[in-house]
């Protein structure tokens, strides 16, 4: 039996509204990719959409990053999270945030939330988000989303509008 570690596709929003969110936004994707067990794949372009689901005022700047990892959910989650927080983000600290990083969708995985983290895959409120799902569907466009059983493609379909996409700022 081999040593080696299955390795797993996973896809990961990436947002900020404060500062220079473009900038934020790459270095946030370029730590990960750095992380022990990560290798990012493919990014998308970069967005500015309007706040949603969330007091501000503020635009951010989304986009999504394809990773290949061999780190469980919790633990890709831990790296996100520690993404953030050297980053300057403090979750206490109202809506708006210099960075945000959620995973989205990992291949084979479902998990609903438990006493140890309340991480849910696939993310239930991605099929509703046009900030996420319009850059999604630019660089895997056919993925079956797990436990939903659509495409990315036909997720960004049935939305009755893109409101909070406004325009393509650069590429990630």
């Amino acid at each position: 039996m081999s040593g080696t570690k299955r390795s797993l596709r996973a896809f990961i929003a990436v947002g900020s509204n404060l500062g220079a969110r473009v900038s934020n936004c790459k270095r946030a994707v370029s730590m990960v990719d750095e992380s022990p067990g990560v290798d990012c794949l493919s990014r998308s372009s970069l967005y500015e959409t309007a706040p949603v689901g969330i007091n501000s005022q503020r635009p951010f700047v989304n986009g999504v990053f394809e990773v290949r990892t061999t780190l469980g959910p919790l633990d890709l989650l831990d790296v996100l999270l520690e993404v953030e927080k050297q980053m300057g983000r403090d979750r206490s600290q109202g809506p708006d945030r210099v960075i945000d990083l959620d995973l989205l969708n990992m291949e084979g995985v479902t998990r609903q939330p438990d006493e140890r983290s309340d991480l849910e895959l696939p993310h239930p409120r991605l099929a509703d988000r046009d900030f996420v799902l319009v850059p999604w569907a630019e660089i895997a466009p056919d993925v079956v989303v797990e436990g939903l059983g659509k495409t990315v493609r036909e997720l960004l379909e049935c939305l009755s509008s893109l409101e909070s996409v406004i325009r393509k700022v650069e590429e990630l």
